[in-house]
């Protein structure tokens, strides 16, 4: 909170990206036990391949003003 507030890099407790990744895995670990069935991940793309289902579960669904447009 405090790097948020300072908006200083020097701030963070580790690299952005590692936050990224790791929430990453957390949410789609989430996602296949509430499918119940493996997923595979394009880390490039950052969607599961072949599984719009999934794709849709991992948008989440947000409730406005704190909607997330497709493209920021």
């Amino acid at each position: 909170i405090e790097c948020v507030r300072s908006r200083k890099k020097e701030d963070l407790n580790a690299p952005i990206e590692e936050g990224h990744i790791s929430c990453t895995l957390v949410h789609l670990a989430n996602a296949s036990y509430r499918l119940g069935r493996t997923l595979n991940f394009d880390p490039v793309k950052q969607e599961v391949i072949g599984d719009e289902e999934a794709n849709h579960l991992l948008r989440g669904h947000y409730r406005e003003p704190f909607v997330v447009r497709e493209e920021v």
